[in-house]
């Protein structure tokens, strides 16, 4: 029973991939629970509480959780691990009414708890921001002010090399400039021309593609490149005029002030200020669909200006003034200096919101049990954030205890730009585990890997860090739903929920590190892993979406930038049984994430899926739907066939009345915005109560009697290593061998 993993000169084809090559023989019980954030986990909680009540849970196999769900997935499998055994009429883990809920329900504004928490995540958001953008504000000047300086040196002015009009450019400069770009476009053209000649003589290329292709493409930037140089002369008089108009009308100054330092420090600030102004605006109407358009103008705008500013700012004024004296020329090199420290010390790893979110996450969600002397009961409290709290541990530790829980698999997005991905998907799956993690174009390797990556101090990858990524909604890259304008805009302010880990495909993920003798060696380490972590070149990466899966580190994000119910991981492992919750938000009723699902099954693994989700959607009228789940039917390759329960966040017309009151009140309920991260009491227990209605409807469809669930086999982990990565084999006592 080897694993199935795509080698790296294999990635990009399309043959069918499952995690096993041999079909499961007997019943394999997968349960799936989509994103959505704190609504997620809410509704999802109350379906595990629903499903450890009639022991489907612990006959479960698989347990595939995305987002929201991974968080109280996750949960679970912390607090069996760490908290002591159970004493005679304790409620189980993370039961209705357990202490694991109580504490929850306490802490349901993780986020940002109270006015000290509100501040405390202005602060981080401000620190991230600084971090992020200082390097290219301070690349932007150092150019501006060369360039500038080079006109100056040359005894130009920036008005004369504005174009003038269709006449032949006066200046020399210009028309050297306007000559290249037309011979550029020329010569590309030609190569086409060359290629059909060719082609006609000799026959097609078989691959369709040749040597001049990324020559002709080269030669096209370099002619967008001498556009720019037109264009930017042209910009900063622009900026210099309505700058000057600026000073005049709100201080009342004179444009001679524009020409000083102090002048020009004010007017920038206030543009910057302005184009942080719109980079909020943008973020909230990023959340509008119907202001989609909108959103593209404001983020290009803002971006534009954060970009810009600077540049323009100081390329005016070194054009005018040239370098004056020799604090122009410390200013410059001190610029440059923090640049290349920047490079070495200051990590996106470091700075990002990923640890902001990771930090609130394993607050609210890392639970163990511990007895309080003083009321003299079981509470559950926060496992200390210093503690590592590894996949690998945990899953020993379950083992250990001959845990019943399912196997868990933690679902995130690899985002990928390049053609190693079909068109517009723009993401593809990694799945962390207990032992093993990775993704059909990754291969699968030892969690501890991962986890022992290395990297800044506070940048491993703990179960709550998976967590957190699982949950990245909020990245510039977001698989099929990132936007361009905002991408570029998301990650100049640094708002990005995701993070760079190691690429297994890397030769690096696997070299052990080189012994340094002496401490010079050790300072030249410490200095090239330094500036190999991901910085600023990695965040322009990011911003102009040029990712691929060469690089030394891959950008990962929420799941449901790949797939945001599970199902599909569930698939891969070819489950005979499938119990999905879909929690995802879905106010027009269209039922996207189940439709995705559905055609990357198929696309994905051949796998057809027979489903009408119809009947757990509201009318077009208003009115409540008919049921909370639906039965569908799944179709492997060779005929296997297996069931699918689809159990959807929905008010059916039988729903408790507490429900129809709450949904009265609150008529965003049940489809509450995924941005909405902070809940009340009120909100949380109406999606548990919810999701726990919707777990037993879905038990009900299941339709496997209690005496099955507990007569089913205990699966023994016998260790097992094939192709060259690590492997679990799990074999039934009674001789079945099924995968895991």
């Amino acid at each position: 029973m080897a694993l199935t993993c795509r080698t790296p000169a294999e990635s990009g084809s399309d043959h069918v991939e499952y995690v096993h090559r041999d079909v499961p023989k007997g019943r394999s019980i997968g349960i799936a629970l989509s994103g959505g954030g704190i609504r997620s986990a809410a509704f999802n909680l109350g379906a595990l509480q629903a499903l450890q009540e009639q022991r489907v849970l612990a006959s479960a196999d698989y347990l595939a959780a995305v987002s929201g769900g991974s968080y109280v997935a996750s949960a679970l499998m912390i607090s069996q691990a760490y908290s002591p055994p159970s004493e005679p009429g304790d409620k189980e883990l993370w039961a209705h009414g357990s202490p694991e809920e109580r504490r929850l329900r306490s802490d349901t504004n993780y986020l940002a708890p109270g006015f000290i928490g509100r501040v405390w995540m202005l602060l981080s958001i401000i620190y991230g921001f600084v971090l992020n953008y200082a390097p290219f504000i301070l690349g932007a000047f150092v150019v501006g002010r060369l360039l500038g300086w080079l006109v100056h040196w040359q005894g130009m002015k920036l008005a004369d090399l504005h174009l003038d009009g269709l006449n032949i450019p006066a200046s020399g400069v210009v028309l050297v400039i306007v000559g290249s770009i037309a011979v550029l476009v020329m010569v590309a053209v030609f190569l086409v021309a060359v290629r059909r000649f060719r082609d006609a003589r000799c026959g097609a290329n078989e691959s369709a593609k040749s040597k001049a292709e990324p020559v002709a493409a080269i030669l096209v930037l370099l002619a967008i490149a001498g556009v720019a140089l037109l264009v930017l002369p042209a910009l900063a008089g622009v900026y210099a005029s309505v700058s000057e108009q600026l000073l005049s009308w709100i201080f009342g100054e004179s444009a001679e002030i524009f020409q000083t330092k102090r002048g020009r420090l004010v007017v920038a600030g206030m543009w910057l200020v302005l184009s942080m102004t719109l980079a909020v605006i943008a973020l909230m109407l990023s959340r509008r669909f119907r202001a989609r358009r909108t959103m593209l103008v404001v983020a290009a705008a803002a971006s534009g200006g954060l970009v810009l500013v600077p540049f323009l700012s100081s390329l005016d004024y070194s054009a005018g003034h040239g370098m004056t004296n020799s604090v122009d020329y410390i200013m410059v090199g001190c610029a440059v200096g923090v640049i290349l420290l920047m490079g070495v010390f200051v990590h996106n790893r470091r700075y990002s919101m990923h640890l902001f979110y990771r930090e609130r996450l394993s607050s609210a969600f890392a639970l163990e049990r511990v007895h309080d002397a003083d009321r003299n009961e079981t509470v559950a409290k926060a496992i200390n954030y210093n503690r590592p709290l590894n996949f690998s541990e945990i899953g020993s530790k379950l083992a250990e205890q001959g845990n019943p829980l399912p196997r868990l698999i933690v679902c995130c997005a690899a985002n990928v730009t390049s053609a190693e991905v079909p068109v517009g998907r723009f993401a593809e799956s990694f799945t962390f585990e207990q032992d093993m993690s990775g993704g059909p174009r990754f291969d699968y390797h030892d969690t501890k890997r991962f986890e022992a990556a290395g990297g800044p101090k506070g940048t491993d990858m703990t179960l709550p860090s998976i967590m957190a990524v699982s949950g990245a909604a909020l990245s510039p890259l977001m698989g099929r739903f990132t936007y361009p304008p905002l991408r570029f805009l998301m990650a100049l302010t640094d708002v990005r929920l995701g993070v760079w880990v190691k690429n297994p495909r890397h030769q690096d993920f696997t070299a052990s590190p080189a012994e340094c003798n002496g401490p010079f060696q050790k300072i030249v380490s410490a200095v090239k892993n330094g500036w190999r972590e991901p910085g600023a070149l990695y965040v322009l990466r990011e911003a102009i979406g040029a990712l691929d899966l060469k690089k030394r580190f891959i950008y990962l994000t929420d799941g449901g930038h790949w797939e945001n119910l599970g199902i599909v991981e569930l698939l891969r492992r070819r489950c005979t049984h499938v119990l999905c919750f879909d929690a995802s938000s879905d106010q027009q009723g269209g039922g996207q994430d189940i439709g995705r699902a559905i055609a990357l099954a198929r696309s994905e693994l051949d796998v057809e899926i027979e489903l009408d989700p119809r009947p757990t959607m509201p009318s077009a009228a208003g009115e409540p739907s008919l049921d909370s789940a639906v039965m569908g039917a799944i179709k492997y390759p060779g005929g296997q066939e297996a069931r699918l329960i689809y159990a959807k966040a929905t008010m059916p017309a039988d729903a408790s009345w507490d429900l129809k009151a709450f949904q009265g009140r609150d008529g965003r309920f049940p489809n509450h915005s995924t941005g909405q991260q902070m809940f009340t009491d009120e909100q949380f227990e109406a999606y548990r109560s919810l999701g726990h209605a919707a777990g037993l409807r879905a038990i009900k469809l299941l339709n496997i009697p209690p005496s099955h669930l507990d007569a089913m086999p205990v699966v023994t982990k016998i260790p097992h290593s094939g192709n060259g990565v690590s492997v679990s084999k799990l074999i039934h006592t009674n001789g079945h061998a099924v995968p895991r």
